[in-house]
């Protein structure tokens, strides 16, 4: 399978888990190019507010998940790539100086952990996923109003 069919697949059954674990819709759910994701697409739209992506962030000649190949003649291997699957929501920041109520901060630490599990849940379950190990989950935020966090994964192209 190639790379961009990997993307397209991954970031299809994460825009589908978001719907099926009936979490609140994102303003964005796409592949992203670049070494870092502009949140630009998270502000508030319609009625709903933050966005999800997925994009590559590396490859390199591997013959094994995560393990780069530094050998000589590395060109005829196959090809590991990591991946980086992301959700970021708005935060209630509050107004005037005043800070957010606990109960919305508490909502929205309870709605981070939900996407995680949805992020967690897509990867599971698409078809392009099958060979791959998952890292560790980074917090994002709050910056700027947004808050969220990214799933990295690694996988074999052969």
């Amino acid at each position: 399978m190639d790379i961009n069919a990997i993307l397209t697949d991954l970031v299809t059954c994460l825009c589908a888990q978001i719907l099926t674990d009936d979490l609140p819709p994102v303003c964005f759910c796409g592949v992203l190019p670049g070494d870092e994701v502009a949140l630009d697409y998270a502000g508030d739209c319609d009625d709903a507010c933050g966005m999800a992506w997925v994009r590559l962030t590396t490859a390199y000649p591997s013959v094994s998940i995560a393990t780069p190949a530094a050998i000589p003649g590395n060109c005829a291997m196959g090809i590991g790539i990591e991946i980086e699957m992301g959700i970021v929501r708005c935060l209630d920041v509050g107004e005037g100086g005043t800070p957010p109520e606990p109960e919305s901060l508490t909502a929205s630490a309870a709605l981070q952990v939900a996407d995680l599990m949805a992020m967690w849940r897509a990867v599971h379950c698409c078809q392009s996923a099958k060979d791959f190990v998952i890292g560790q989950y980074v917090a994002l935020g709050p910056q700027g109003g947004i808050v969220g966090g990214t799933l990295p994964m690694a996988m074999l192209v052969t």
